[in-house]
Order: C-alpha cells, then sequence, then structure tokens
C-alpha cells in the first residue's frame, strides 16, 4: 500500500517520478473511499449504527490526511533532489501519520 511504498521510498531515496507516483496512487486510493464515504453519509438515519457512525469517522480523518499528504507530496515535486534531507523528513513524517513508526519507536 501507500505506507509500503512511503517506507520504501525513504530507504532507497526519492526521485520525483517515484513522488508522483505515490500521489497517483493515493489520488485513486482517496477516490474509491470519498465514494464509500458519500454512500455511507446518505444512508438513511435509521441504518445508523455505532459501527457505522465509526466507520464514517475513520474515513472523514483518512480523507483529510490524505488529503494534506497529497499536497506536502506536489509541494515536494518542486523540490526535486535540491534537497534531499528535507524531502525525506516530510516523507518519513507522512509515513508516521499514516500509522508508520519512527526510528526511535
Amino acid at each position: 500500500g501507500c505506507i509500503t511504498a512511503i517506507s520504501d521510498c525513504l530507504k532507497d531515496g526519492c526521485s520525483v517520478e517515484a513522488i508522483m507516483k505515490l500521489d497517483k496512487k493515493l489520488a485513486e486510493d482517496e477516490a474509491k473511499l470519498a465514494a464509500i464515504f458519500a454512500e455511507m453519509k446518505n444512508l438513511p438515519k435509521t441504518a445508523y449504527t455505532e459501527e457505522n457512525k465509526s466507520t464514517l469517522a475513520w474515513l472523514d480523518n483518512f480523507l483529510r490526511r490524505t488529503g494534506a499528504l497529497r499536497a506536502q507530496l506536489l509541494a515536494l515535486k518542486g523540490k526535486g533532489n535540491q534537497d534531499d534531507g528535507f524531502v525525506k523528513q516530510m516523507l518519513r513524517a507522512a509515513s508516521v501519520a499514516f500509522g508508520g513508526s519512527r526510528n526511535s519507536d
């Protein structure tokens, strides 16, 4: 998945192409989950359960984080290889935000 791709990017180094491939994958996942979110949100009020509420909250959170991550990736695209350390730090932060672990953990 995307977390694996971010992790691989950190280990192997990232090119602008790799960042754009990751952005494309995130966009695809984001679109799928946005459709599920919209579908669930349009369920009749009588169909709401605690599980549905929890799922909607998770989807909303994930979509927000994905949007923020994609914005960061697109900003990094302009950096190219100008500051490799900065790009790696940003990708590491993104990985942690999506459930990865820090080296110090």
